[in-house]
């Protein structure tokens, strides 16, 4: 089936009612799936009605003609997602929700189905909603440290020392880090010794405090200098950082002479991959059809600075089809050059025998189902399984969603890892 996304999430959803009960039929009460030569067309039902009647006008065939041709030349491909179906059973669809829950999946052949679960909103999501994807950010960043490595302008065994503001070493180095030993590469495997700022009771309530208040880099750094302590000595252990991850994308803006939104989008290519609904918040135009309210601990983060996540640790918006778009790719091999920048991406040589995290990239184990992907602190969760070659992506609009959503993801890998090496969840 060709359809393009709002399309294919309307027919989804209206085809999955009675199968898995999983989306609101308020949700698609006004639309109608209908066949067309080139797959599945969505017209309204005043004009089907129209249609039905035994003499249809000019100005009824005219606007069901332009419906079907317009949904026949949208280019992304679309099916069923069987797994997706199984995960999304009766013990997922039945249990309540604080809010709603957004999920998309893409097959190794780039096939895609979109689900929305939304509890009892009065307005239900479409499904092509951008969410501030927080960590998820994470991926994309490490994934364009390691395009200027093998492309030679980066040397992951540098010290941060050398690319760093005088400024920030300076400040490092005051409160017991050690800048010249440090090195990129365990930034990005978040090995570096670092504490974390961002988990800090002081940055939580400070910004729960002043939602509205804007923050530099530069005060980030010392942030962690004034509230945390190192965790560690540089490569002895994985301790999570979204301070590291702030250090790196200023490497990145000085390795390459640009802004780090810029330098993301030129080296991994993302208009290429269709991306049509990523943008960095703030440094480049919002796109796609609008952003998702948020919410956490009871609060709609909505208007909430983006300052406070933007500097590398986080930054995107995205929706969940673009970010299952782009793991998918991203573990094609279809970002990097050389098979080898994938692998170095994935490997754990000479990381802690304990740590679940790469470069980048976590390792997952969904009870005894191995993936790679990423989470971000609002609820947001992408994962590939590599046997199937399917992934998964989510988001939430309420946090206190993210276990149902881990739980569906997890599901949904089993049901694709039970499939085999065979494309058999999209048929």
């Amino acid at each position: 089936m060709h359809a393009g996304p709002d399309v294919a999430y309307r027919y989804a959803g209206a085809r999955s009612l009675r199968e898995r009960g999983a989306v609101n039929w308020r949700m698609h009460r006004h639309m109608t799936p209908v066949a067309c030569p080139h797959g599945i067309g969505v017209i309204e039902v005043a004009d089907l009605h129209a249609a039905r009647g035994d003499h249809m006008t000019a100005k009824t065939l005219a606007r069901l003609a332009g419906s079907l041709t317009l949904l026949a030349l949208a280019t992304p491909s679309f099916a069923g997602d069987r797994c997706l179906a199984g995960a999304l059973g009766e013990r997922q669809a039945d249990a309540a929700l604080h809010g709603q829950i957004v999920v998309s999946t893409r097959s190794r052949a780039g096939l895609h189905d979109t689900t929305v679960l939304p509890g009892d909103a009065k307005t239900p999501l479409r499904g092509d909603e951008g969410f501030r994807i927080a960590s998820v950010t994470k991926t994309y960043v490490a994934a364009t440290a390691l395009r200027l490595w093998e492309d030679g302008k980066l040397d992951l065994q540098s010290p941060i020392s050398k690319w760093l503001p005088a400024e920030w070493t300076t400040l490092l180095a005051r409160d017991g880090y050690a800048p010249d030993e440090i090195t990129v590469r365990q930034l990005l495997s978040h090995t570096s010794g670092l504490a974390d700022h961002a988990q800090t009771p002081q940055f939580i309530e400070g910004v729960k405090a002043h939602p509205e208040a804007t923050s530099t880099p530069t005060d980030h750094v010392r942030h962690l200098v004034e509230w945390t302590q190192p965790v560690g000595k540089p490569g002895a252990r994985f301790s999570y950082s979204d301070t590291g991850y702030i250090l790196l994308g200023t490497i990145i803006e000085r390795v390459t002479g640009e802004s780090l939104p810029r330098a993301v989008r030129g080296e991994l290519r993302l208009d290429r991959l269709g991306l049509s609904g990523t943008y960095w918040e703030q440094y480049e135009p919002a796109k796609g059809r609008q952003r998702a309210h948020q919410r956490f601990e009871g609060l709609d983060t909505y208007g909430w600075s983006p300052t406070m996540d933007l500097y590398g640790g986080g930054g995107l918006v995205s929706t969940t089809q673009d970010m299952a778009t782009f793991m998918g790719a991203l573990l094609q091999g279809k970002v990097f050059r050389r098979a080898d920048t994938l692998a170095t991406m994935q490997s754990a040589d000479g990381l802690p025998a304990d740590s679940t995290y790469r470069l980048g990239i976590f390792a997952y184990d969904f009870d005894g189902v191995a993936a790679a992907g990423h989470s971000g602190f609002w609820g947001t969760l992408v994962a590939t399984e590599p046997v199937s070659g399917q992934t998964i992506a989510g988001a939430v609009t309420d946090r206190a969603d993210y276990p149902r959503l881990n739980a569906i993801v997890g599901d949904y890998l089993h049901q694709a890892v039970s499939q085999g090496a065979k494309p058999a969840c999209n048929r």
